[in-house]
């Protein structure tokens, strides 16, 4: 009875070197191009237009792209992984979730990194918490008001320099992480999901990004020169996974490890992006508009944004 079973099951063969990487040029260069486009569109956007009081538009396009870039996470790059590292032919167990596990401990990976970074920059830069009582204090030792209003404007200044410096290294951190799946990935279906929700999170971030060059007071140049830093991370990355991929065969376990690896670590990121970086502090206080039926437009922004993505998924 069990030769008979054995017999009619058939047997894995992990051995075809039929299916090569597909190197998907257009697709890729496509999405290298698009990607550079609007990264500058957003980081350059805030230098020419930041005082021209487009808070509500920011708020609603950030809201539409935070439902984009967190459905692409969870349904687009995390579903791709799942099947990839649960393959039989990878030699992992078949059952347990090793994508869920590699895309949680990204999430964390992610979050600690900007942590220390924050840390580290707030310590170097010498930036304290703002202290109402020593600036009451101060005034009615008779100190100048202005010299007072000078000192708050070079703190606020230091501030904003720790929040660029920190968010740029996050930033560099992911991008170049998310242009690695890109290049590196087989399917054409996850390159086109993922340049789609890259596209709006490079403008979102650029944008985000770009304020934060505008309060820290940077000079025409430094804003130049760290924006072009964020424009080549996430194109570098791509040309990197490509050069990865091209060196193996599409069903060899290092296709399967690799691309299933780093789906799973994009997708934490992704997922951490979307809620820590976009969603919360779009809908922070700080940045909440004041008009009740702008706010419900921002939530209807990010549902229509993962709506969008989630049919993408559907259709693709």
């Amino acid at each position: 009875m069990a030769d008979s079973v054995a017999a009619a099951t058939p047997a894995l063969d992990c051995s075809s070197n039929n299916s090569f990487y597909e190197p998907l040029v257009g697709l890729r260069l496509g999405a290298l191009f698009g990607i550079l486009a609007v990264s500058s569109i957003g980081v350059f956007l805030p230098l020419f237009t930041y005082t021209a009081k487009l808070n509500k538009a920011y708020f609603l396009v950030r809201a539409f792209a935070a439902g984009v870039v967190l459905v692409t996470g969870y349904v687009h790059v995390l579903g791709d992984a799942i099947p990839l590292l649960s393959d039989p032919c990878l030699g992992l167990s078949v059952t347990y979730p090793w994508a869920l596990v590699f895309a949680s401990f990204s999430s964390m990976l992610a979050f600690t990194l900007e942590w220390n970074l924050n840390q580290y920059f707030t310590a170097k830069l010498g930036t304290t918490e703002a202290n109402p009582s020593a600036i009451s204090t101060s005034v009615e030792l008779g100190l100048d008001p202005e010299e007072i209003s000078e000192k708050q404007r070079e703190k606020r200044r230091l501030e904003y320099t720790v929040i660029s410096t920190t968010f740029e290294a996050g930033v560099i951190f992911h991008s170049i992480f998310i242009g690695i799946t890109i290049g590196i990935s087989s399917s054409a279906d996850t390159v086109r999901s993922l340049m789609i929700a890259l596209m709006f999170h490079q403008m979102c971030e650029g944008l985000a990004l770009g304020v934060t060059f505008v309060k820290a007071e940077y000079s025409v140049l430094k804003y130049c020169l760290l924006g072009m830093l964020f424009l080549v991370i996430t194109p570098l990355g791509i040309g990197i996974g490509m050069g990865v991929g091209n060196s193996y065969s599409a069903e060899s376990k290092a296709a399967l490890g690799f691309e299933g690896g780093f789906d799973s670590l994009s997708a934490g990121i992704l997922i951490y992006n979307g809620l820590v970086d976009l969603i919360v502090p779009t809908f922070s206080r700080e940045e909440l508009p004041a008009q009740t039926w702008l706010q419900g437009l921002g939530f209807i922004s990010m549902f229509v944004g993962g709506a969008i993505m989630s049919l993408i998924a559907k259709w693709a």
